[in-house]
């Protein structure tokens, strides 16, 4: 499973630093999407590398520091298939910054099936087990 966590590093990576062209090279041509409102289907196109760039406008908006893998728990589907459930970590800056106040921080998790046709793993569906949008509300984070 080293396969596994190289890829979650990876992913990491792509969740800090926004990058639109690392952060759409892991995932496949289409894909499925979820959390507690329902399911949407994906292309990995030019409108899905704009809507990274608009996350990390809105995520500046907000105060993001950083993005963290504090777990995962893969299991092997078939040769092909992964599902992993990883445990996030994300900070925001409070909302009055001082230099001794303490980011905010929220833990969630995501649950990834992988496709790997050969050359590496690559997200095919996704859950997020809680509503962003509401995390963020009751944290603070948007009105």
């Amino acid at each position: 499973m080293r396969k596994i966590e190289e890829f979650f590093a990876r992913y990491e990576r792509g969740a800090n630093t926004f990058d639109p062209d690392q952060v759409a090279a892991q995932f496949t041509a289409q894909f499925m999407g979820a959390d507690p409102n329902g399911v949407a289907c994906i292309g990995n196109d030019a409108t899905f590398r704009e809507a990274i760039d608009e996350r990390r406008a809105f995520f500046g908006e907000i105060g993001f520091r950083s993005a963290r893998v504090l777990g995962i728990e893969p299991t092997a589907l078939d040769e092909r298939y992964t599902l992993a459930k990883v445990r996030w970590r994300m900070a925001f800056d409070p909302p009055r910054p001082t230099p001794d106040a303490p980011p905010r921080v929220f833990e969630f998790d995501i649950s990834y099936v992988l496709f790997d046709p050969g050359d590496g793993p690559k997200v095919a569906f996704y859950v997020s087990h809680e509503d962003e949008r509401r995390t963020m509300r009751e944290g603070g984070l948007i009105d």
